[in-house]
């Protein structure tokens, strides 16, 4: 795409967030993640993806091990638990990142809307 992709307040582009489901059955530890989404950009090789995520109450075990993820919060709250145990707790108009490698708890306390980058190294060739 060669033009500005302009985003709403509310996190929706192009596009309306439809049903999707990202989060792996097996990882999640409580609740149900009932999701929606919209993909707004992904790079050639596929190493940058942004977009717009939303879930209800659930928990789970997150980790990128080869990817980092930047997200902005748009609505609801989530609670990250650190490897070390501590707790950082999100809401709108907070953002975070989550480093390649690290394993967190990821709860989403309230129905939760975000933006998110993630970035992934392309393989080495």
């Amino acid at each position: 795409m060669s033009k500005v992709i302009k985003l709403g307040r509310d996190g929706v582009g192009l596009n309306a967030l439809e049903k999707c489901s990202v989060v792996p059955p097996e990882a999640i530890l409580s609740g149900f993640a009932d999701e929606l989404g919209d993909v707004h950009f992904e790079s050639p090789d596929k190493a940058v993806v942004i977009g717009t995520w939303q879930s209800t109450p659930y928990a789970e075990m997150l980790s990128y091990p080869d990817g980092n993820e930047y997200s902005v919060i748009l609505s609801g709250k989530v609670a990250i638990t650190n490897p070390d145990g501590s707790v950082e707790t999100f809401s709108a108009g907070e953002s975070y990142v989550l480093p390649a490698g690290v394993e967190v708890r990821f709860e989403v306390i309230e129905t939760m809307r975000k933006v998110y980058v993630l970035y992934t190294a392309p393989a080495a060739k």
